[in-house]
């Protein structure tokens, strides 16, 4: 086998390894960060919001995120979810560079279903 496809394969197992763990540490705090007012918004789209969410989600997607972040307090945590990870990735991003400090991406609202 080509080396170059082995690196490829390395590097994809450590990005997805990285992203589990970082999405591990997040749910870990997320009792706390409850506790301290946090809000979890999902960012996926109105129609898969419809289907399925977690219960107390407010939904503001991904591509309406900049004229709705009005929405959010600057000085609550700010928990993202979405259908993988990557959209909240995104949010997250786009949050903390219009002044938010206190964000987390949860990865998958899934994840977040065993919360109250």
């Amino acid at each position: 086998m080509n080396d170059n496809i082995i690196y490829a394969f390395i590097a994809i197992a450590a990005f997805i390894a990285y992203k589990k763990y970082t999405q591990y540490k997040v749910l870990k705090l997320v009792p706390t960060l409850l506790e301290q007012g946090g809000q979890i918004v999902d960012v996926r789209s109105v129609d898969e919001f419809v289907v399925a969410h977690k219960d107390g989600s407010i939904n503001i997607p991904l591509d309406s995120l900049k004229n709705k972040m009005n929405k959010l307090d600057k000085n609550k945590p700010i928990i993202l979810c979405c259908a993988s990870g990557s959209r909240s990735g995104l949010a997250r991003r786009t949050l903390l560079t219009n002044g938010f400090k206190d964000v987390y991406n949860a990865g998958t609202w899934s994840s977040l279903t065993k919360f109250e």
